[in-house]
This record gives structure tokens, sequence and C-alpha cells, in this order.
């Protein structure tokens, strides 16, 4: 709506900035399957973009992505910052005796939302690995969300309940202290575009350990500020226990780490988002814009060809029911009428 609203009424340039995998998070939050998602943002994405005059990705990878997707818009990469301040200098840090974890235990964190595109199953049954191999290994959840039951019950069924802490929300304010006590960050997302957590937890001198994928490989070096697998089926579990087993590797990777975070300060973005925005001013590409103002983005006739797609994916022709044929709003069916078209 708001993308159709600026260009409704605006009379300036506008940005999208992308900063979801919508492409991945379609098949989360439905029962689609994935090439039923595909379809859909391979339609719905170049006609989205289209009505801004320039797209943004905080990552890369994120743009290579919507590049196979098909949009056509021009695309800038601006990096995601962080103030890196509190978490370089954290105000009132924690210790793991304060979180009733022993000083000499590995204390591996995950900060964000726990809901099912996260994938903090997998990373629980990884840590259940890990820790049958290092047994002082320890895991701090940090967050809440619709997960968090399920994930509980799985923590008590691989019998790790007693060395994983669910923290519940922690203000933004305090999540740097609750860092400080931790030696590693481990998530087993695919989803992210170019994590805001990851960056603070390098900025606290975190290594990370992750799984190779958009977003992540653009802010995590593997082997110098933390180790990224490309097999999620054992290789977190590896990484994890590579780097536990190994104080001196574990206190490089953490100085890295802090060193590499630099580059995402807050600062920077600001500036080359500012420099953007001030060019876009000078350029004015809205004044060439090809499309009217006030057309629509979602036009049924446009969007017959991916629904007819959709229907093959999910119900192939042969055993496809009637009452399950995929026709647009306004349109009838070939082989009934309404009673008023007669």
């Amino acid at each position: 709506m708001s993308v159709e609203m600026a260009h409704r009424y605006g009379r300036s340039p506008i940005v999208y900035t992308n900063h979801t995998r919508y492409d991945l998070y379609t098949g989360s939050f439905t029962s689609l399957p994935q090439p039923a998602a595909d379809a859909i943002m391979r339609q719905v994405w170049p006609e989205f973009t289209d009505y801004a005059d320039l797209v943004i990705t905080p990552s890369a990878s994120v743009r290579d992505v919507m590049l196979e997707f098909g949009v056509r818009r021009p695309i800038e990469v601006i990096e995601n910052g962080v103030d890196l301040k509190p978490f370089h200098q954290p105000t009132a840090p924690l210790s793991k005796t304060d979180l009733g974890v022993l000083e000499t235990a590995v204390l591996v964190t995950y900060v964000g939302r726990l809901s099912p595109e996260k994938d903090v199953d997998i990373l629980l049954e990884q840590f259940a690995i890990a820790k049958d191999v290092v047994p002082n290994l320890h895991l701090m959840i940090i967050g809440k969300g619709a997960s968090q039951p399920e994930l509980q019950n799985l923590a008590n069924e691989l019998g790790i309940a007693s060395s994983v802490l669910f923290t519940g929300a922690v203000s933004y304010e305090n999540v740097a202290n609750y860092l400080a006590a931790a030696d590693l960050f481990a998530t087993a997302s695919v989803t992210e575009v170019h994590p805001l957590t990851v960056i603070e937890a390098m900025a606290a001198g975190l290594p990370v350990v992750a799984i190779s994928s958009p977003g992540i490989v653009d802010t995590v070096e593997s082997g110098r500020s933390g180790l990224l697998t490309t097999k999620p089926a054992g290789g977190l579990a590896a990484a994890l226990v590579g780097l536990a087993s190994n104080p001196e590797r574990l206190q490089h990777m953490s100085q890295a780490a802090r060193s590499d975070s630099v580059r995402f300060d807050i600062h920077n973005t600001i500036e080359r988002t500012i420099a953007l925005y001030e060019r876009l001013r000078r350029e004015r590409p809205d004044l060439r814009r090809k499309k009217m103002h006030g057309r629509r983005i979602f036009d049924a006739e446009r969007l017959q060809p991916v629904v007819g797609q959709l229907g093959k994916l999910l119900w192939p022709a042969e055993k496809e029911p009637a009452s399950r044929r995929w026709y647009m709003p306004g349109h009838v069916s070939p082989t009934e009428q309404r009673p008023h078209d007669n």
C-alpha cells in the first residue's frame, strides 16, 4: 500500500529498502511449497519494485537474490549498521555466574525472535550433538516468540534443558550486557538479509557460528571472525566443537570479530544513505518514470499466468479437483457461469 500511495501522490524519488527474504518467509508462514512461493515472488517482486526509482539492499548477496527473481530497478547495496559503542563498552556487563552458569563453561548465545523461520530448533539439535563432545558447553537463548514453548520442550527431549537458558525478552539497552558473558554466537537461520544481531555479536567480540547463506556471508569471514558451514546437518555442531575445544583459536577470532565490526558502524550507514538521497534529489529519476501515477500494482489479467502456474504446482491437472481450480476475482470458470451472465 505504501509504495502505491507514494507512486500515486508523491512528487519525489521513491526508494524501497528490502530487509526481508520474502521468498523464504512465504514458505515459512504458509503451507505453500517452495516452488509455489518462488512463483509468487517472481511475479510480485519485480512488479512491486517497479514502482520505486531505486532499491536498497543491505547486502550484496540479497541484491543477487533479487536480481535472480527478476527485479529490474537499479539496486544499491548499503550495509546495515549499529551503534557499536554499547557493545564495545557495555555499561553493566554480566558474568556467567550472574546467569547461573559456571565460569569454566563455554557459553554460546543466540539473539532473535523465536519463530519457525529462525530455525532455532536446528540450533538446539546441533548444540546437543556438540555438547555430547564438549560437556562444558552451555547455550543462552535471548528473545521471545510463539515457538518458545516448543523449543523448551525440545530441549527437554534432547536432554539438554539444564544447559540451555531461555532469558525471554531483554531490552535492547541490556543486550550488550548479556553478550558480555558469552564466548560465541550461533544461529541456524538462512532467511537473513544482513542480521543486526550478528553485527552486534561481533562488536561484543563473539565469533559467529552459522550456516553459509546470503546476508551471513557478507558479514562473517569464515576462518577469521567465525566459522560458516554449508551443511546444516552436523556442520554447526562441528563448528561449535572446533571453537569450544580450542581456546587459543577462539581468542584470535574474538579479536578479529571485534575489529571487523568497525566496518558496520551506524555512522557509515547514515553517511552513505544521505549521499544516495542527495544524488537522487539532484538526478530526479522520478521525472523520467514510464508508469503513470495511480496505476494499481495488482492487475487480475496480468497475474493470471502466475495463478495458473500455482495451480499446476499445487494440484497436477490429472488430479486437480474442480473445487480447487484457481480463478482470479472477476473471472468465471470456463465450465460454469453466473445466473446473470445468461
